[in-house]
């Protein structure tokens, strides 16, 4: 990944709408290019999802509304992060959790341990007095 790294985090949200940008202004004749004419012709544009899960490499997902959430909160989210979110994931799905709460660097993020997407995040500063329901277990890191 090329993006911005800012106190060991990286904005990946900013990086992803700087890739949509550069594969719409790639030059005739790259793969950008033939990939974007390819999508412009399908009359298909590459979703925030989309572009986020190629970015990541599958290593774990995150579903539009998370995608909404982490950029409306400004919650800033590095590799390291994303590799930890993918451990607890796998410890999740060892112990047959499927719809797991994932408490990391106060934030929390609702994950499906199966696919590896997290379904909603919250930043701490917006934790108190919330209730978490429809949950299977809690990892803590």
């Amino acid at each position: 990944m090329s993006g911005q790294i800012i106190d060991n985090r990286y904005g990946f949200a900013n990086d992803i709408a700087r890739q949509a940008d550069r594969l719409k202004q790639a030059p005739a004749g790259t793969d950008a290019a033939r990939k974007a004419a390819g999508q412009a012709a399908a009359g298909q544009e590459a979703t925030f999802r989309e572009l986020l899960d190629r970015s990541l490499d599958k290593k774990i997902s995150f579903s539009k509304h998370a995608g909404m959430r982490v950029r409306d909160r400004n919650i800033e989210i590095g590799e390291s992060e994303l590799g930890r979110l993918a451990e607890a994931c796998d410890k999740a799905g060892e112990k047959g959790l499927k719809d797991t709460l994932i408490v990391m660097d106060g934030s929390v993020f609702i994950v499906n341990a199966d696919s590896k997407t997290v379904v909603t995040v919250v930043g701490k500063n917006e934790m108190q007095g919330n209730v978490f329901t429809n949950i299977e277990g809690a990892v803590f890191l």
